[in-house]
Order: structure tokens, then sequence, then C-alpha cells
């Protein structure tokens, strides 16, 4: 599995992860091809190199100019994306991020939805700094994102709402359960941006996972202090140990409880079902809620019947919903032979549990006709078919270890 690591311990704003991500991919031109899209007047990017502590890295600057526009809510932005000649992946992305941005803003400075604009966050660089971040993971393409607890810092920030402490308002609003910590050094290291964008992407938090490394890029923070070197450094790689699979094939388990059904009906839903082409259907008695007496049907399905037989449920039964999810089982060995007895020529399923042992199973509509023909009990049929199936699997067995005995030498 291919997985993005972002290190949060320098925090993260919205250029710093742009930054890092340019360098992760050297995917300079296909953000300068993702941005022209937006059609966005009066913004350019520059990259100037900076030195933070022992790191050198490359920064993304946005320079705005007076033709530049400034976004008051989340729906102009939306707009904007749009008209925007870009994948659905990065413009749901972005439109998330917003959302989280204006939602936070909102609940942070307790101002109605729907009249509260947004600030800082509103600006065309705030805007290229989340489309551009969006589009670059896109091209990276990784399958999942963990990010490591961030600093936001401590003290005190100058905002259009006046002095605020840190983390500001939207940005601890936009962090509610990500790890953070404030650090012993003086500054705004996360910013709402930031923020915004890591509640959109990250998928887990936490350490560093055990990953082959394939490449790391590096987005300098404004700020110099001598205390870290302010970069946020981002790494790619594979992780997960792989582990040999099982013989065995994957299945879609359907549940569902239901508790106002005759037992005619059930049967009859039952039979529906099976019938339908589920590879199993068991229904079993339960005590559901109030102490109410009920019945769970459990419908084992390949995966692509699972939509199906889902409806197929919902319309014989009286259940408000199905529950499912994945499974992987795994399956005997199973041939069918035709064998024959003195009541007849039947079918029995021969299964081969390992070790080789070999158990038959008379198919029961055979034993059924052919004990119905002799006047006999279905058991009575069953079992001979079964002793039969099991002396032919016998002589087979012979046959295949003769075969496989070396020819005598001939000395003459």
């Amino acid at each position: 599995m291919k997985v993005l690591f972002i290190d949060g311990s320098a925090g993260v704003s919205g250029d710093m992860l742009l930054a890092a991500l340019v360098d992760l991919t050297g995917g300079r031109k296909w953000l300068e091809e993702s941005l022209s899209r937006l059609n966005l007047p009066g913004v350019r990017l520059v990259y100037p190199p900076r030195r933070r502590a022992g790191v050198e890295a490359i920064g993304v600057d946005v320079v705005v100019s007076s033709e530049a526009p400034h976004f008051d809510d989340v729906g102009q932005i939306e707009v904007l994306l749009a008209r925007a000649e870009l994948s659905g992946e990065t413009k749901e992305r972005a439109a998330q991020a917003f959302h989280k941005l204006e939602d936070a803003e909102q609940r942070a400075h307790r101002v109605a939805f729907g009249h509260a604009g947004f600030h800082e966050v509103g600006g065309a660089d705030a805007v290229v700094d989340i489309v551009g971040t969006c589009a670059l993971l896109e091209l990276l393409n990784a399958s999942h994102v963990v990010v490591s607890p961030l600093r936001v810092g401590i003290g005190y920030v100058e905002a259009e709402h006046g002095k605020l402490p840190v983390p500001a308002p939207a940005t601890a609003e936009l962090l509610r359960g990500v790890p953070s910590f404030g650090g012993d050094v003086v500054g705004e290291f996360t910013t709402p941006t930031g923020a915004a964008l890591i509640a959109t992407i990250a998928d887990e938090f936490g350490a560093m996972p055990t990953m082959k490394i394939e490449d790391t890029g590096y987005g300098p923070g404004a700020a110099n202090p001598a205390e870290f070197p302010n970069v946020l450094r981002v790494t790619l790689g594979e992780a997960g140990v792989r582990v040999k699979e099982q013989p065995g094939d994957k299945v879609a388990v359907l549940e569902a409880n239901v508790d106002d059904m005759t037992a005619e009906e059930i049967s009859y839903a039952a039979q529906a079902i099976g019938d339908a082409g589920a590879l199993d259907v068991a229904v079993t008695p339960t005590v559901m809620k109030k102490g109410r007496p009920g019945h769970v049907f459990k419908v084992i399905a390949r995966p692509d019947d699972r939509d199906r037989l889902c409806d197929l449920i919902l319309r014989h039964t009286t259940t408000l919903g199905v529950r499912y999810y994945e499974a992987r089982r795994r399956t005997l060995q199973r041939r069918t032979v035709t064998v024959v007895t003195e009541y007849g020529t039947g079918k029995v399923k021969l299964s081969e549990a390992p070790g080789g042992r070999v158990s038959p199973h008379a198919e029961y509509d055979t034993a059924a006709k052919l004990a119905a023909q002799a006047g006999v009990p279905v058991r009575v049929v069953a079992r001979a078919l079964e002793a039969a199936a099991e002396r032919q699997a016998a002589g087979d067995a012979r046959k295949e270890e003769a075969a496989e005995q070396p020819a005598p030498k001939d000395y003459d």
C-alpha cells in the first residue's frame, strides 16, 4: 500500500504543504497547469530557496496583485471550482477543505451561518494553496495518508479579528480530534489553511508507520526559529507486511433483522434469496430490543451479487435495512460424482479435507427421488449413495498411486 506520511513536528500551513508536495513529486509543471485551469487572475508562483536550521528547502510563494479576487464565502469558491477544468477528485477535496474552513470560522467567532465570510483564508493565495495541494495529491495517488501530531505553537497572533491566542480559534476548531501540541517556541506554526487541509486528507494520525521509503519532500515555513528546523517533511513509501493469502475467495455477508414475519413468509423469503444465486442462506432466531422475538437472515453471496441480493432481501422481508461486509472464506475442495446403487443412479458431493480425508454427502434431491421410487426412507438411499461414492473414490486413489510408481527396469 502506498502511504504518504506527513511529519507535523514543525506545524503545517498551506504553503508549507504545497511546497513539500512539489518537492516530493517534482510536480511544478503539473501544479502550474492545474492552477491555470482555475482562471484566477492576479496570481503567480515564485519558488524561493530557504534554509531552515540545517535544512535547505524550496518554498512556494503565491504573489498576489490588486487584480486577484477575494472570496467572501464558500459558495463563490464552488462557482470558481465548477468552472475550472480540473478533475472531480481535486475539486471535491478542495471544496471539502473550504467547507471545513467556513464552518470552523463560523463556530469559532459565533457568527450565523450564511452571514460570516472568509477573512484571511478567503484570499486568492489560500485558494491556490488548497487547490494546488489537492491537485498534487491526485498526482501522488497515495492510498493512505498518515499525519503525526501537529505543532500549533504558543503565544498570540494578529488577525483581522484582532489579537488571538495560538492556536487561532478557527484552527482550534479544525483540529478537533487531531493530535496536537503547543511546543515551547512562541509563534503560530499551524494555520487555519494547513489545519483544514490536514482535517480533509488525513486517514490516520500517529507515528510514521513501518514502510519502505521511496522519496521525501520538504516545505519551509515562513518563520525561522533557532530552536528547530521549521520545515514540513513528507515521506512517500510502501507500507504493510505482505502476508501470503490462504486458499480461498472473497464473499459478501449480508444480514438483516426481522421481527414481524410469519414462519411461512420467512421460509418463502429464504427460498427466494437462495434461488436467486445466494451461496448460502441461514435464518437464526434471536431476541430483539424490548424482548421481542425475531430472526436474523444471514446470506453469503458473491461480491458481484451483493447489491442485487440486498434489494431482494428488502423486497421479500420486512426489514428496514441490510448490513453487509466483505469476508474471506476457506472451503474444502469439492467435486460431484455419479454412482450406481441398488436403488438406482444418483449424485454425491465429495469434499476433501486437509490430509486427504474424503467425505461423501449425498445430493438430497437425488436421494429423495430414489427413495420415493423404492418406497424406503431417504436416509437408507443416502447411505447407499455415500458408500458407493467412498468405494469409487478409494478405487480412483489406488489407480493414481499405481500411476505414480516408477516402471520396472528391464535388465535384459
